[in-house]
């Protein structure tokens, strides 16, 4: 991807020289009216067998330096280098060096002077002013000596003088006479201006890695919760490790430095070998990004930095000047990993491991810069860049990860599509073969259909066709009686017919089209219909031969009556009672005797009739009180 590769270059490079213009903007944000930079000043040096006691502001120095008159005794110097002086083992142990500035109080300001240094390396400062002939202490530092490379010095020097007057200023640095010490340009004016220089870089130097460790450390912990819940993402483990150590790193530009001896010098290996593990652990967490990993490559790195922090352990007899060339010696064994990963960027097609890989080459020009201003091989005003490569670092994480969410995202959305798609392609074949069904079905259903009608019209109007037609050839039968059998084809038609009207499974309605069809033939028979029928529910199971078979049971009744019965009044009632429903045909006719009558087929025929539907009948007659036909119904029938 060589035009991702391009943006993502001209993105790091307008990154850098944006943060290098904003610290360079916000250091020399002065338009301070009588504050004097000195560059230069007088220098007196000697050597003493101990430490010079703190001393309170106010007080004489223990060690004071010569008289600013006594010219001899001072040599003009250049602030801006490291001061070191030739010894030999004779040399006193301790080194004490003043440097004396003069400072002309300009016309037209207010308020209290000051003195302002940005950074001192390497001494004890303390400041002392000349006055009635005499040095006193205005400020006393002696025992901020370990902090004091990354906190600005302010000191207030009293009133401001008459115009014109001179106030003489020394500063004493306090070190190891076989050391070297560093110091920036030294700043004296009104109090107001410089404490605007001093809150400046002290939000480069102890607010912005404070903040940017905070926030880091936050969403570590954040990542880190994640993880306990989800124990294989080791992504987000690497990323609560990575601001574990960037944090433990940051920790000496915002807090004291302690003071035992030992403490001190754990202290210092943490902080400088914890950025070696920044820069493993981010470019495993960037690995996590990469489509194939090569985990015998991780493991070499890992082994590597273990063994680089494992060698710069402070219990080893090491000189100090070996140790502080070894503190670096973690960094270094780090650096493969940053030209591993950058190959591999080069190589890969990962956004997210292209924003990882130039965020670490970031914080390497700052590790780089850094370690120059370290060891003075730049100017020591400038700050350390490093602490403020936290966002850098911090956002190119939070980017990668939301890079990653998004692609994960858009995933899910992809694979919901694919399987919307595929549900819908389903459906769509469901559709087909269900239309396919519901034809086969139409199909089979009208060819039972047509089977059922054929077989009911072949045992009822068929039967009775035949029969009348063998009797009619036989001449056994005059013309009312044919007119009664065709009659009865007829009505048996009729039935076939009423059965497959839709009735919605309502026995009410099934029951009135039989009323209303016979309703003329029984007046023309000179016999009253008595009907009461009650509102029943719907049977379920009431389809169309069901109710062929109901409504045939309800006229082989009523042709019974009309045969036989010799009756005036017929009483057709449909009620439920629990979980049947109940139709009974009544008649006031002669009746029979149930004791000494032999069923005939018409009986029978009521019996099966019933029990092909699930149901019960029930007759019930004797001697001049008519009969009672009832059928009994299931509310509720079995498949």
């Amino acid at each position: 991807m060589p035009g991702a590769r391009g943006v993502w270059m001209r993105l790091l490079g307008l990154l850098l020289l944006g943060m290098l213009v904003w610290v360079t903007w916000l250091l020399n944000q002065s338009d301070d009216v009588g504050v004097v930079r000195f560059e230069r000043a007088w220098r007196h040096h000697l050597f003493v067998q101990s430490l010079p006691g703190p001393r309170r502001g106010g007080l004489e120095p223990r060690v004071a330096p010569p008289a600013p008159q006594d010219e001899a005794a001072w040599a003009e110097v250049s602030l801006l280098r490291e001061e070191d002086a030739p010894v030999s083992s004779q040399t006193p142990p301790i080194g004490l060096w003043w440097y004396r500035l003069s400072y002309t109080v300009p016309t037209g300001i207010k308020g209290p002077l000051a003195l302002y240094i940005p950074r001192v390396v390497g001494a004890a400062v303390q400041v002392v002013s000349y006055e009635g002939g005499r040095w006193l202490v205005r400020w006393d530092g002696s025992e901020q000596r370990q902090d004091q490379w990354n906190h600005p010095i302010m000191v207030q020097l009293g009133e401001v003088g008459v115009p014109g007057s001179v106030v003489d200023i020394a500063i004493r640095l306090t070190r190891d006479s076989r050391d070297s010490h560093r110091m920036t340009a030294v700043h004296v004016g009104p109090l107001v201006s410089l404490e605007e220089q001093r809150h400046r870089r002290e939000l480069l130097q102890l607010v912005v890695p404070q903040v940017g460790s905070l926030a880091f450390a936050a969403l570590g912990l954040l990542a880190l919760l994640y993880w306990s819940s989800r124990r294989h993402q080791h992504a987000y483990l690497l990323f609560a490790l990575t601001a574990m150590a960037w944090v433990l790193h940051n920790l000496h530009y915002y807090i004291a430095t302690p003071t035992h001896p030992s403490a001190v010098v754990w202290f210092r290996w943490m902080t400088d070998a914890s950025i070696a593990w920044v820069l493993l652990l981010t470019c495993l967490f960037a690995m996590r990004f990469r489509t194939h990993r090569w985990v015998p490559q991780e493991k070499w790195l890992g082994l590597g930095v273990l063994l680089g922090s494992a060698l710069t352990l402070p219990f080893w007899p090491l000189p100090n000047d070996w140790r502080s060339t070894m503190s670096h010696l973690p960094t270094l064994t780090a650096l493969p990993c940053l030209v591993w990963l950058s190959w591999e960027a080069w190589r890969g097609r990962e956004r997210e491991l292209h924003i990882i890989t130039l965020a670490l080459w970031i914080v390497a020009f700052t590790i780089g810069h850094d370690a120059l201003l370290s060891d003075g091989s730049i100017n020591p005003e400038s700050v350390y860049l490093l602490p403020l490569s936290t966002m850098v670092i911090f956002l190119a994480l939070l980017q990668a990860a939301q890079i990653r969410y998004s692609h994960a995202l858009w995933q899910v959305e992809h694979a919901n599509a694919v399987l919307e798609q595929r549900l819908t392609e389903r459906e769509a074949e469901l559709r087909a073969n269900h239309e396919r069904l519901r034809g086969v079905e139409r199909e089979q259903a009208l060819l039972l259909e047509r089977q059922r009608l054929m077989r009911d019209m072949h045992d009822g109007l068929g039967s009775t066709l035949m029969s009348t037609l063998v009797l009619v050839e036989r001449d056994q039968l005059g013309n009312r009686a044919v007119a009664g059998l065709l009659r009865e084809c007829v009505d048996d038609l009729r039935l076939v017919i009423d059965s497959l009207e839709p009735i919605d499974h309502d026995l009410v309605t099934l029951l009135a089209a039989l009323r209303h069809r016979l309703g003329r033939r029984l007046e023309s028979a000179g016999l009253v219909l008595d009907w009461q029928v009650e509102d029943v529910p719907p049977l379920p199971w009431l389809n169309p031969p069901d109710a062929l078979q109901i409504l045939r049971v309800v006229q082989e009744a009523l042709t019974n009556i009309l045969k036989h019965a010799q009756a005036h009044r017929i009483g057709i009632r449909v009620h439920q009672q629990g979980e049947a429903i109940h139709v009974v045909i009544a008649d006031d006719g002669v009746g029979f005797d149930l004791a000494h009558v032999t069923w005939g087929r018409g009986l029978r025929h009521l019996s099966q009739r019933a029990a092909r539907l699930g149901s019960t009948v029930d007759v019930h007659s004797e001697l001049g009180h008519g009969t009672q036909v009832s059928l009994v119904l299931p509310l509720w029938r079995s498949a």
